[in-house]
């Protein structure tokens, strides 16, 4: 006579949600579908009953039952549980739960204490450019001292650092790429915001000073209300940066073309990741000596290349190089394309979709004049 086949053993879990965000990953992921993630388990066999203590983030405590589900579940990091059927008052207590989650997110914020005004550290050769200036930041709540060269400008950081100095480029004594070189090249002023006031229009100057280490262009005629928004956003930037972080070539699409940048990286033979942002899309290119090797993040483009050639076309958006060693370079999914070639490609494409616009519109128009005519007759 045969033996009965013997139960399998029980065994027995305890799962905590330290945090309602991970309480709420795991239910909108497994538990509203009855199953729960055992994260690192990998002894079950299949069907292989299963208890589990489950502490939720609002201190209640649930015991469940099921069994093992899918083995190699979570790329084979974990196994996936098969529960049995919520009780009505296990439904009301993960209810409960989920409610927590939805009034801490709808719940009104604690106003932040009020920011103290910034202390700018404003400098241009023009007296007239300075009191005008001065007078219009005053009247919206900045702390503005001045300065009428890089020299004295320099001087007066290193007395009483401000939050951020504003400055014209082209100055007598002392420009403003000397005063941002010796300003960078002091332990005590490496990590101070620094805007540049200036006109200058073309991206390898732009970019020079991105490299250089200046944070922000800004036009002479911007509105006041516009240029303190910008200060205030630099020097926040800065401070989400950390003091001790050097972040390398950083910049703004609007003031550098995204194209300058790619050959400027590819003429100096750069080896590291290109981060760039536009609102909520990023990518990142990769670059080894110059030359790209991998994109990462397609976004909606069918290919690599499709993609650099939407980001091309960005016309704002934030880019950020970061150097890597060899070591961190990991695999690599493109072969070497040659960024000359990317660009080279790009405007000639554009060039026909200009002129497949222009044909177009000039079809448009011959057709309403034929129109027009027809009408008359």
């Amino acid at each position: 006579m045969a033996d009965a086949p013997k139960p399998a053993k029980i065994a027995t879990f305890g799962v905590r949600f330290e945090s309602y965000d991970d309480f709420l990953v795991e239910y909108t992921d497994n538990l509203r579908r009855g199953f729960l993630m055992l994260p690192g388990v990998r002894s079950l066999e299949a069907n292989q009953p299963v208890r589990v203590k489950l502490s939720l983030p609002n201190r209640a405590i649930l015991y469940l039952s099921g069994s093992a589900f899918d083995l190699g579940a979570d790329g084979g990091k974990g196994t996936l549980i098969k529960l049995a059927a919520f009780t009505a008052e296990q439904e009301r207590i993960f209810g409960l739960c989920v409610n927590s989650v939805l009034d801490a997110s709808t719940s009104p914020q604690a106003e932040p204490p009020p920011a103290r005004p910034l202390n700018v550290l404003l400098v241009d050769d023009s007296a007239s450019v300075r009191a005008e200036m001065a007078a219009a930041l005053r009247a919206r709540g900045l702390n503005i001292t001045t300065a009428d060269n890089g020299l004295m400008a320099i001087s007066a950081a290193l007395k009483s650092e401000p939050d951020l100095l504003l400055t014209d480029v082209e100055m007598p004594e002392m420009d403003g790429w000397t005063l941002l070189r010796m300003a960078r090249g002091r332990k005590k002023l490496a990590h101070l915001p620094i805007v540049f006031l200036t006109a200058l229009s073309d991206d390898m100057s732009r970019l020079q000073g991105y490299r250089m280490g200046v944070d922000d262009y800004l036009p002479k005629d911007l509105s006041p209300d516009e240029i303190v928004a910008r200060l205030q956003g630099v020097v926040a930037r800065r401070a989400g940066l950390g003091a001790a972080e050097n972040r390398g070539l950083r910049g703004d699409l609007q003031h550098v073309r995204l194209g300058s940048v790619l050959s400027f990286l590819e003429a100096e033979k750069k080896t590291g990741d290109l981060r760039l942002e536009s609102g909520q899309d990023s990518a990142v290119l990769r670059l080894v000596q110059g030359v790209l090797r991998d994109v990462k993040n397609l976004g909606y483009a069918a290919s690599a290349i499709d993609r650099v050639f939407d980001l091309l076309a960005w016309e704002s958006g934030q880019f950020e190089f970061f150097t890597l060693e060899p070591r961190e370079l990991g695999d690599l999914s493109l072969e070497p394309l040659s960024v000359t070639y990317l660009l080279m490609e790009h405007a000639r494409r554009e060039d026909e979709a200009n002129e497949s616009l222009r044909r177009e519109r000039l079809l448009n128009e011959r057709a309403s004049q034929s129109g027009s005519f027809d009408q008359d007759l």
